[in-house]
């Protein structure tokens, strides 16, 4: 799907679909299996909550050519609640510190970026959110954050309740963005036509565009049609402020 989504258009970041560390540790050899080739454009996103599984699936990401790596905390599958992943270790911010921390003492220097909702079950405050999003970039590297502008709720809702049944708050990233200025914050959730996407534009530092691509791959070429004259270059990155995921927070 993400070369449908290159051919159609390069000017997009391209997430892969969210792969669990411990997939990749027992299979080193089949990287290109799990996210294709590695381009400029391509960010592998992973999941898991074992610090020490997840250095080294990073480390043979960044041995086997990939450029950007994403950790996935925002997930609220039961496959992830069951692994305690995803959307899990947002109740956990020290922990998803020490994973980051723990990838980088492996010796992984590409580009780490975090994936996350703007809460989780009864942790839906704009302090805690904001608080977590305080932490980690101040305690690692990690200066860009992909935020789905809805909480989700780990028990009671599926994924695919968990993508419409929460409200989505795109004040509370937008807040977001004016309290950390100095991080590059990009705004997920509900984008489906151009207008939107530049009104957006003025608020935050990208868009990311999940479900709607998946069902229409061409409103790619609509967003290069009527986004080319506003396209900018992300903060600190090479890349478009308009992103692609394949998988689904």
């Amino acid at each position: 799907f993400l070369q449908l989504c290159r051919i159609i258009s390069p000017n997009f970041t391209l997430y892969t679909e969210m792969i669990h560390c411990n997939a990749l540790v027992y299979n080193p050899n089949d990287l290109f299996n799990f996210f294709g080739e590695p381009w400029e454009n391509k960010v592998v996103q992973l999941g898991g909550s074992d610090p020490e599984a997840l250095a080294k699936a990073a480390m043979l990401v960044q041995n086997n050519g990939y450029k950007e790596l994403n950790l996935n905390v925002g997930c609220p599958s039961p496959r992830v609640q069951k692994g305690a992943f995803g959307a899990v270790l947002m109740k956990s911010p020290p922990l998803v510190v020490e994973i980051i921390n723990t990838i980088i003492k492996a010796g992984v220097s590409i580009p780490i970026t975090v994936k996350c909702r703007i809460g989780v079950d009864n942790l839906d405050s704009y302090e805690y959110f904001h608080d977590f999003i305080k932490l980690v970039s101040t305690s690692t590297p990690v200066t860009h954050f992909i935020v789905h502008a809805r909480k989700c709720w780990l028990k009671g809702l599926s994924p695919k309740q968990n993508r419409s049944i929460p409200p989505l708050k795109y004040e509370v990233v937008h807040q977001l963005a004016k309290d950390f200025p100095h991080l590059t914050i990009t705004i997920n959730g509900g984008f489906n036509t151009t207008d939107h996407i530049k009104e957006q534009l003025g608020l935050v530092d990208g868009v990311m565009i999940g479900r709607e691509i998946m069902d229409r791959p061409m409103f790619m070429a609509q967003v290069d049609a009527g986004m080319l004259p506003h396209m900018y270059y992300r903060k600190g990155s090479h890349s478009f402020p308009s992103s692609i995921d394949t998988s689904s927070i």
